[in-house]
């Protein structure tokens, strides 16, 4: 049995020359992301050189660059568990990239590479009211296995090697896993991965490629290889054999921290405004530093544009559940999703009550009387406030009596589809 290596796990955390003021940690990259960025380098040979962004300089869509690297190292650090992160501008996700970097990145290749994972389909951006959200199109898609990568990854020593010794680091890594002085072994035939991946074509410039990695000494002293070697057997095969120096290795741990998620900017607008002065009104203020202000900026996006009425009964609704201590223990915002949905679908019912269109929803058919005033409701909430809503009933109960609609006769009535084409806003029209 193999001797454990006595600084194991030694250099799990390195004080590096960035911008964080303690060490720095390992990074956590999924296995599907990085498999799906690197297998990009197959369709190589028949790529062609783009203008990702106007003023930008021609670069391949389908070539893993060092940026490449930089941004999906960023994407894992900084996106949570979810493989989401809301309220972050691209600018903002630059600036936080040079934060764990030992020397900065180029902006305009950030922003060209950032269009280019786009247009792979490696990551997605939409906006959601007034909330920006980014989304790892790229992940857990296979086991939900994630390869962790030691900080030295961020240091200038590693970003200044040539592109292909950092891939294939990247890809020892992820192939040798946390396998301890194990020797990492591939042949290297005409069809080799490694040639691919590395646009190289001879053992001896992998060779060369391995032999850069095998020097590097991020700590004094203590190489990032123990072994490397690419040499030819008794039969004329071609190898390369490696040893990952255990100092430098990663040791899972649960609970162990390899994210640094961002605090979310919510854009200002009336809604933010009042919602925080009701916040304080209620002595809940300190609730948009909740999960590193995620929770606030999903109540901006769920009460974007809602009255003054609706605010103050979230504001004290999340009061309540501050008082009992449900606050903690639940998601507050779908608690509110939920008890907004009920209580607007109860106003609403109530105006159709009062004004006489109720009759005219269900009708004489008993068999549906249970689900129709909730396929009502779904089909007006999106076209009529709730002012313009009991207005379109009271001229539309007068209408439908001129008109003399007897219910259940003839062709089929529904009349959600009467009050939209006759009184709702032609946008609401179409988005109905």
């Amino acid at each position: 049995m193999t001797k454990p290596y006595k600084g194991a796990h030694a250099f799990q955390y390195m004080k590096l020359n960035n911008r964080n003021f303690d060490a720095t940690y390992p990074v956590s990259v999924d296995y599907s992301f990085l498999h799906d960025l690197l297998q990009i380098e197959r369709s190589y040979d028949q790529d062609e050189v783009l203008l990702f962004r106007r003023n930008s300089h021609p670069m391949r869509k389908y070539h893993v660059t060092e940026m490449s690297i930089r941004l999906m190292m960023t994407i894992s650090r900084r996106f949570n568990t979810e493989g989401s992160l809301s309220g972050v501008s691209t600018h903002q996700l630059y600036q936080l990239m040079n934060e764990e970097y030992e020397d900065a990145g180029s902006k305009e290749q950030f922003y060209a590479e950032i269009r280019k994972f786009i247009d792979l389909g490696l990551l997605s951006t939409n906006q959601n009211g007034i909330i920006s959200e980014w989304r790892l199109e790229s992940f857990k898609r296979r086991s939900g296995r994630f390869v962790l990568f030691n900080p030295v990854v961020f240091t200038k020593a590693f970003t200044d090697l040539p592109v292909s010794a950092q891939k294939l680091y990247l890809y020892i890594i992820s192939r040798n896993g946390d396998k301890m002085n194990a020797e990492f072994k591939e042949f290297l035939g005409e069809a080799s991965w490694i040639y691919t991946l590395t646009h190289k074509n001879r053992p001896a410039q992998i060779r060369e490629s391995l032999q850069s990695l095998a020097t590097l000494e991020p700590q004094p002293g203590h190489p990032l290889f123990t072994k490397a070697a690419v040499s030819k057997d008794a039969t004329g095969r071609w190898s390369l054999c490696c040893v990952p120096n255990p100092a430098y290795q990663v040791r899972h741990e649960a609970n162990r921290q390899y994210r640094a998620i961002p605090k979310a900017k919510v854009p200002y607008s009336k809604t933010v405004g009042r919602l925080r002065m009701l916040l304080r009104q209620f002595r809940i203020g300190d609730l948009e530093q909740l999960d590193n202000g995620q929770t606030f900026l999903k109540l901006a996006q769920l009460l974007h544009n809602r009255g003054l009425k609706v605010l103050r009964f979230a504001a004290k609704r999340l009061r309540d559940m501050f008082d009992s201590r449900e606050l903690f223990s639940v998601d507050p915002v779908l608690v509110l999703e939920k008890e907004l949905e009920d209580r607007t679908y109860q106003r609403f019912i109530e105006i159709t009550q009062s004004t006489g269109i109720y009759a005219f929803i269900v009708g004489e058919e008993t068999d549906y009387a249970l689900a129709r005033p909730y396929q009502f409701y779904r089909a007006v909430k999106g076209c009529f406030s709730l002012r313009q809503f009991k207005t379109a009933c009271q001229l539309a109960v007068q209408l439908l009596r001129t008109e003399n609609v007897v219910l259940g006769a003839g062709a089929e009535f529904y009349v959600e589809e009467y009050l939209i084409s006759r009184f709702a806003r032609a946008d609401k029209q179409v988005h109905a």
